[in-house]
């Protein structure tokens, strides 16, 4: 079983493509969950205990019809919602083929899937889909704009304290974790990596 063969270039280039056909206003707050349920047709289903049972807040379904969404995440972590279904459709877009032919099939499945996939392929996989998930819910060309208005200018590998001042009207613009909007300064080399 190999991972999809995808560079950061053609994830990137996925996210790009997602937003120009389902969001190209590039309005923030990005509305990822109107985009699955109007757009995509893909229903949005919260169920109680699913965190639990199989130890993560989302999964979408081996027909890419549903993303099941754990309740208790839903309610209390909004931010962490909205990256866990944009993470979803991550999966759609980039590993939907790939799924199609190696993924779990059921919930019973599921777990069985999880415990047998090789952590390489599986780590690769999550990586794709949280790369893409951050770059839909914070475009870089949405990002840059709101820091020319905020700040008149884009920083660049500036130390992250410097941002302080802005960071969470970014945080409430964007409607993304703390943690989300570092790796994205990060990544655009706005703020610098200190890892």
């Amino acid at each position: 079983m190999q991972p999809p063969n995808l560079t950061l270039s053609s994830v990137i280039k996925a996210s790009e493509d997602f937003l120009k056909n389902f969001h190209p206003s590039l309005s923030l707050t990005i509305p990822i969950e109107d985009i699955v349920e109007l757009k995509m047709k893909i229903a949005l289903v919260v169920i109680p205990g699913i965190k639990d049972l199989i130890g993560v807040d989302s999964f979408i379904s081996a027909d890419f019809s549903q993303i099941t969404v754990d309740e208790y995440s839903f309610t209390t972590y909004v931010e962490r919602t909205r990256f866990s279904i944009a993470h979803e459709v991550g999966h759609f877009v980039l590993h939907k083929d790939w799924y199609e032919h190696n993924g779990p099939k059921s919930i019973e499945d599921y777990l069985i899937f999880y415990d047998k996939i090789d952590p390489e392929i599986y780590k690769f996989l999550e990586i794709q889909a949280q790369t893409f998930a951050g770059l839909v819910l914070v475009p870089k060309e949405a990002l840059v704009k709101e820091l020319k208005r905020k700040l008149g200018a884009v920083p660049s590998l500036e130390a992250p304290e410097i941002l302080a001042p802005v960071f969470q009207d970014l945080l409430d613009v964007f409607q993304v974790s703390g943690e989300v909007m570092l790796r994205r300064l990060q990544k655009e080399n706005i703020v610098k990596n200190n890892y």
